[in-house]
């Protein structure tokens, strides 16, 4: 009972962390308004809001694997709340853009240890169908935490253009739920089924080596192609409405706030899913969001886009988690944070990269409807993904493991 009662707090601890994993974008609805304010910048140099923070989590994320070697999670983890908060909120006083600039490369910091951190608890805290429920109970979270941050992030931003950095105010409530319901330390391995694997020393010593294998890696690759095309949504959803006139910023905004719901309710779902699908969990999500892509790259009206909306944010919360399940049972306990921080690191890199690649990719092809070509193109590449996948996760499912 006790240890049932322990094993609620973190989760709640984990939880309240995971509201933050996707705060980047908590102020990209205001990006215009301050763009305003700064009127003598570029747009590149304005959407650097949104993508400064995205290469500050890439290194982020590798040192935050090697932190949680030696010291404990909720340390780290509650240092990265700090520096969410602070990178956070202090551009709210802040007048000189490459000063704000400077404050949104902390707050990324602060994104990526709170990403590494989240998942690595769910790692070694959490195993079989445990922790698939809550690793994709951790993404309705984010979903959760998304839409709540764009919402009011929009809202403050039409009070003042610096305002909208207020919303990131939300990390001292998730620092005061940390405080209370994350251990310190991590239990011993004898005390937690499945933390077996550790390699032992003389006289039974644990050394505590990562140990990072051909698998590990595989699904940080794999990551990496996915977020490529997961990020295709946010990127090009305003422009998509645009080339089909049927839709504002209104609109578009509204298509985020379809999405998280798809995606809370599917994480919610989630260990339920996976339970039954087993090893095909990943390819099943795959599908679902090239469908998505396809209802949204052929859709001629807004209905049909917050149906395409909500179908791509129930893949979200399908694949995400199987794609970190799949990352941490690939390798011991004591090796999976730092394995979670790689495949992080790749998932950001694939976001980072995504514009770039697809706009490259449409800009030889010289289509003039380029937006509505990236969906397609998308959808190419994650049903492309997903045939490999069933075949992996048949095999799986043959031979009765899960790597």
């Amino acid at each position: 009972m006790d240890m049932n009662h322990n094993k609620t707090k973190i989760k709640i601890g984990i939880y309240a962390m995971a509201i933050l994993m996707m705060g980047i974008v908590g102020v990209s609805g205001s990006l215009t308004v301050i763009g305003s304010q700064f009127s003598s910048a570029s747009q590149s140099m304005i959407q650097s809001i949104i993508s400064i923070p995205c290469l500050a989590v890439l290194p982020t994320t590798i040192l935050s694997g090697k932190l949680m070697e030696i010291m404990p999670k909720k340390t780290l983890g509650i240092i990265g709340m700090l520096i969410f908060l602070i990178g956070g909120v202090v551009p709210v006083a802040l007048t000189s853009l490459p000063i704000i600039l400077l404050f949104r490369a902390l707050f990324g910091i602060g994104v990526g240890i709170v990403q590494a951190v989240a998942s690595a608890l769910v790692a070694e805290n959490f195993f079989g169908p445990e922790r698939e429920s809550v690793q994709g109970t951790m993404t309705s979270a984010q979903m959760l935490g998304c839409a709540v941050m764009v919402f009011a992030g929009g809202w403050l931003g039409d009070i003042a253009w610096n305002a909208s950095f207020l919303v990131h105010g939300i990390a001292i409530l998730s620092l005061i739920v940390a405080i209370v319901c994350l251990p310190l330390v991590r239990t011993p391995k004898k005390d937690i089924p499945g933390r077996e694997n550790f390699a032992e020393g003389a006289g039974g010593s644990s050394r505590q080596k990562t140990h990072l294998n051909k698998s590990s890696w595989s699904w940080a690759g794999i990551t990496f192609l996915l977020f490529i095309g997961v990020q295709v949504y946010t990127v090009y959803i305003s422009y998509v409405l645009n080339e089909k006139s049927i839709g504002g910023a209104a609109e578009s905004g509204a298509t985020v706030a379809v999405a998280c719901i798809g995606g809370f309710i599917m994480g919610i779902l989630y260990g339920k899913l996976a339970g039954k699908a087993g090893d095909l969990t990943f390819a099943i999500g795959l599908f679902i969001m090239a469908l998505s892509y396809l209802v949204l790259a052929l859709a001629g009206s807004m209905v049909l886009i917050y149906i395409g909306g909500f179908i791509y944010g129930i893949a979200m919360a399908v694949c995400m988690p199987a794609a970190f399940v799949n990352t941490a049972n690939s390798v011991d306990a004591f090796s999976s944070a730092m394995a979670l921080s790689i495949t992080m690191c790749a998932q950001n890199l694939g976001q980072f990269v995504c514009p770039y690649i697809m706009n490259f990719i449409t800009g030889i092809t010289g289509s003039v409807h380029p937006s509505t070509l990236t969906y397609l193109l998308a959808a190419l590449l994650l049903a492309g993904m997903g045939v490999p996948a069933v075949i992996w996760g048949t095999s799986k499912t043959r031979k009765g493991r899960t790597i």
